[in-house]
């Protein structure tokens, strides 16, 4: 994984925008469910979205007993600069 950040491809997709935004506002760890749930998307397309936010280091997939849980990395510095853009410009 590199340390540099294709923020083209990862902020390239609404999908990806969306689940980035709706982490930001819930930054405890959250399920597929709830991210279908508060985005609306479909389950193969989150997975889609969230291995490729996970290969950019801005998403990590935790294991709790037999679900797998998502949360931003909050100590990336591409991820702290997001937070604050979203909160900038009202979206959390």
């Amino acid at each position: 994984m590199s340390s540099k950040v294709d923020l083209e491809r990862v902020l390239g997709s609404p999908g990806r925008v969306r689940l980035l935004i709706e982490m930001a506002r819930n930054p405890a760890s959250t399920s597929m469910y709830r991210l279908r749930a508060a985005t609306g998307l479909r389950r193969e397309d989150i997975k889609k979205h969230l291995k490729i936010l996970m290969e950019s280091g801005l998403v990590r997939e935790l294991h709790v007993d037999n679900k797998r849980m998502y949360l931003l990395d909050l100590e990336n510095p591409v991820v702290k600069t997001l937070i604050e853009l979203f909160r900038a410009s009202g979206c959390i």
